[in-house]
């Protein structure tokens, strides 16, 4: 299931939300690109990962390890990946020592070509963060 993978060193930086994705089926609480959500700034590094101004959610992983995934996403969250520019991700675990992290119990990041990120956050919505 994992594998050894890069750790925090790796995602280790400021980070822009560039776009967001929604699933096209159902009632969604958000909508794609949505403006609560976009330039919004995080910062990950190998003691937090966390928002950089005041966050709607209290969400902060204290000294988070990246473990890569052998799984592709799963076939629910495809779409908005594809939404986002991301066909074929490669899926990392994020695992916090302390704190919490997105919606769920075992949140997942994917990278993309040229290091662009999403991540499925809350209300149904994935996020794409851009190094800034």
């Amino acid at each position: 299931m994992a594998q050894s993978g890069n750790g925090a060193a790796a995602f280790a930086g400021h980070w822009r939300v560039a776009g967001v994705a929604v699933s096209d089926t159902g009632v969604q609480a958000l909508a794609d690109n949505d403006p609560s959500l976009m330039g919004k700034r995080l910062t990950f590094s190998q003691a937090r990962l966390a928002w950089d101004q005041p966050p709607a959610t209290r969400d902060a992983c204290v000294s988070p390890s990246f473990r890569r995934l052998a799984t592709p996403a799963p076939a629910g969250l495809r779409p908005q990946l594809r939404k986002l520019g991301l066909p074929r991700p490669t899926a990392f675990a994020i695992r916090c020592r302390s704190g919490s992290w997105g919606p769920g119990d075992r949140p997942v990041v994917y990278r993309g070509a040229g290091g662009v990120l999403a991540m499925p956050w809350y209300d149904g919505g994935v996020l794409k963060l851009v190094r800034k």
